[in-house]
């Protein structure tokens, strides 16, 4: 059987990527966002790689994530950010999920002795009660079972972006207004802005996968490796065009190799005539546009003893990593990862 594209995970630069996070979080723990299949990389043994490094909570999106997770993890303490939906209440205590709760509605709904975590907007506008509705309810949070207050940074990644110090200081109106609980403000990259956003809990996801939290050079391990397997190699017999739509002109003699990597695999078709792969450690660019399932790769000034011995192209690796992939797509390294398919392999060491 054919192999396929393979994304192979790095489990040791994982856990080092964690253990980088938390020695740089002033706070008291470091948790790990692992939503969205641990952002593509596959939840379960992420997971376990973090909880065996000494991680002990964890974030996911929604209420099916937390069940898996729980599987996964049968004494992680495990925060779903989205909270309930209607009627989806009894689920959580019945797998040990802790509920973020996001709106004065999602309150109403939550039972009264069981815990959960409340997300006030900072200034995001995305998820969370306004200071405004915090306020309203804060007697009654003051008698309820909260474990935790939360909010989300929208420009961390721009240490000089004036929004970072707008959202501070809105954490801070509403951390006061609950002093004793615990607070968690900071993502991958505000554990690289200054300790004042550090508070309590740090919730890295981004960071831990080798993608860049920073502006600057990237201070995060390399995690991922993803190739694809090279399906044939032609030499053009005459000059002519590679693809659909005839973006790419070859002349006659060009050497055009074909990898079983698309855009149904995650491949963005924006890396078309845009991206590169490396072939026997040659860097080798994309050939016109990325097929559903194919790619063309112009390997013409490659070596024929080296093109004899190539069987894959490597698509992520040390030398391009995920934020070069995201950079040349006009992306973020988020979506490359997240869009790899279920086609893709996923392999593990480390």
């Amino acid at each position: 059987m054919h192999p396929g594209p393979t994304l192979t995970v790095n489990l040791a630069a994982l856990t080092a990527n964690y253990q980088l996070l938390k020695q740089r979080f002033s706070g008291d723990q470091c948790a790990a966002v692992v939503k969205a299949n641990a952002y593509g990389l596959g939840v379960a043994p992420v997971a376990q790689a973090l909880w065996q490094a000494g991680c002990r909570c964890f974030f996911v999106a929604t209420l099916e994530e937390g069940v898996e997770l729980r599987a996964v993890l049968p004494e992680a303490l495990i925060y779903v950010f989205h909270g309930p939906y209607p009627g989806q209440e009894p689920a959580f205590p019945a797998h040990r999920l802790m509920p973020v709760i996001n709106s004065p509605a999602q309150l109403a709904r939550w039972p009264e002795p069981a815990p959960f975590a409340l997300h006030v907007d900072t200034g995001m506008n995305r998820l969370g009660f306004t200071l405004t509705e915090l306020e309203a309810a804060r007697p009654q949070l003051l008698s309820r079972n909260l474990g935790m207050l939360l909010s989300h940074l929208s420009c961390a990644n721009e240490p000089e972006h004036r929004k970072n110090a707008r959202q501070l200081a809105r954490f801070r109106a509403a951390t006061a207004m609950l002093p004793d609980v615990p607070a968690s403000l900071c993502n991958s990259s505000g554990i690289f802005l200054n300790r004042h956003f550090h508070f309590h809990l740090a919730r890295p996801g981004c960071a831990l996968y080798g993608i860049n939290p920073t502006s600057g050079t990237d201070p995060m391990q390399n995690v991922a490796t993803l190739t694809a397997p090279i399906l044939q190699i032609r030499t053009m017999e005459e000059t002519g065009s590679v693809g659909y739509g005839a973006t790419f002109r070859a002349a006659k003699g060009s050497r055009i190799a074909i990898a079983q990597l698309g855009y149904a695999d995650g491949l963005l078709r924006a890396l078309s005539n845009q991206g590169a792969a490396f072939i026997a450690g040659a860097r080798v660019p994309i050939a016109g546009r990325v097929s559903m399932d194919m790619v063309a790769l112009d390997v013409t000034g490659l070596p024929e003893q080296n093109l004899a011995q190539a069987d894959t192209a490597e698509f992520i690796n040390a030398r391009q990593t995920v934020n070069d992939v995201a950079r040349a797509a006009g992306s973020i390294g988020y979506e490359i990862f997240t869009r790899l398919g279920h086609r893709v392999r996923r392999i593990y060491h480390g």
